[in-house]
């Protein structure tokens, strides 16, 4: 498939190659892995890249991508990061009125071509020792608000969801040395008619970049369906799978621990084909620890895929608690008891970096909320990055 300019302004086309909406969990190769909290499935790909930025398409090095491409014109941006915080085009904020109102007359879903600046990025790699010899896909956990991917030369897929991960597959055209990754980042597309929230407009790849391998028996999505009984004690949890590649006579194991309270449960999981995923048998659990906003108790469900022969493939850990929200005689119940929310709203905000926060930003906001007895928040008008919701997990949010 030829890449095409044309999708920028067809509605119908959003997502070209893009691999199918998964959970957000990690996979470890190994229990050994999972202990010391490193992977070697995954390979991150953040960092200084390089990159020319052109105030509209007609200005772009439209055959950047190709292989022996003169690169001598190239500068180089850091990723994750927005092109306007770093130098390269202007920054606007607005509200009520769409950024091109006043320049250019428009109707959905029209994009104006002569202001539409794009910025060209180059990534070149070999691949880590833990990807090699494995179906490797490239995730960009947020890239506004248009990207057009290739690799070694090869057009690889197209994307207008900024703030959504977006996730290709690589296979096909994957070296263990010397990839060039090549990303074309638009400013707008057709989607900028329904992106009109009251903040900055930013563009470029602003959220990490990574590449993350799937062994013979891959995870693809995973989904706890957790609740907790009347007598908040007894835990239920049935689990959700859907599994990836040699599947035939692959197992799953399943572990569920506490900090202080131990192993609850481990072993195999019995699993039941439904409707294209594997789904378990419900579990009941004694004696748990409901998760509160003044408790937030967490439990670790860690499966173990195991291939035909019993080789391990993967470890993948998750956290989740135990929990009853119900709705009686108009008042909101948690765990039966009356739920008081002391909410705010919360954009990602950094005063230098704009909306390419990291660790340290959702941290002193996790800090601040604690400080104020603050047990709810809403992600301001979109999905936030990946570890914020487990900051809230872990707080009582």
């Amino acid at each position: 498939m030829r890449a095409e300019l044309s999708w920028l302004t067809n509605p119908a086309v959003f997502r070209v190659n893009r691999l199918d909406a998964h959970s957000d969990h990690v996979c470890y190769a190994s229990m050994q892995e999972l202990a010391r909290g490193e992977t070697s499935l995954r390979q991150s790909l953040d960092g200084v890249w390089r990159f020319v930025w052109s105030p509209s398409p007609a200005a772009r090095p439209a055959d950047f991508w190709q292989e022996g491409f003169d690169g001598s014109r190239l500068g180089t941006i850091l990723v994750p990061g927005h092109m306007e915080t770093q130098g390269y085009g202007q920054i606007q904020y607005i509200n009520t009125l769409y950024p091109w109102d006043g320049h250019a007359e428009l109707r959905p879903p029209q994009v104006d071509l002569d202001d539409n600046p794009v910025g060209s990025y180059v990534r070149e790699f070999d691949l880590d020792p833990g990807l090699r010899g494995r179906r490797v896909c490239v995730s960009f956990q947020g890239v506004e608000q248009a990207c057009y991917v290739w690799l070694n030369g090869q057009f690889v897929g197209y994307a207008e969801d900024s703030f959504t991960p977006s996730d290709f597959d690589l296979t096909p055209y994957v070296r263990d040395e010397g990839n060039r990754l090549c990303v074309e980042v638009y400013k707008r597309s057709s989607a900028a008619w329904i992106e009109d929230q009251d903040f900055f407009r930013f563009s470029g790849i602003f959220r990490p970049v990574y590449l993350y391998a799937k062994p013979a028996v891959h995870l693809e999505d995973l989904w706890l369906q957790v609740g907790l009984e009347d007598d908040n004690t007894t835990g239920t949890l049935s689990i959700r799978l859907l599994l990836d590649g040699e599947t035939d006579g692959a197992s799953v194991r399943c572990k569920i621990s506490h900090p202080v309270q131990g192993v609850l449960f481990d072993g195999a999981l019995g699993l039941t084909a439904q409707d294209g995923y594997l789904h378990s048998q419900p579990m009941r659990l004694e004696n748990v620890r409901p998760w509160t906003h003044e408790t937030p108790e967490l439990y670790q469900v860690t499966l173990t895929l195991s291939a035909a022969d019993g080789t391990v493939n993967e470890v993948i850990p998750y956290d989740t608690g135990f929990r009853r929200f119900e709705l009686k005689n108009g008042l909101m119940l948690l765990n039966g008891e009356r739920l008081m929310l002391n909410g705010v709203n919360r954009h990602e905000w950094n005063p230098e970096t704009g909306r390419a926060i990291g660790m340290a930003d959702m941290t002193a906001a996790i800090e601040t909320f604690k400080r104020n007895h603050i047990n709810a928040v809403r992600t301001c008008h979109y999905p936030n990055q990946t570890p914020w919701y487990h900051l809230c997990d872990r707080n009582g949010v």
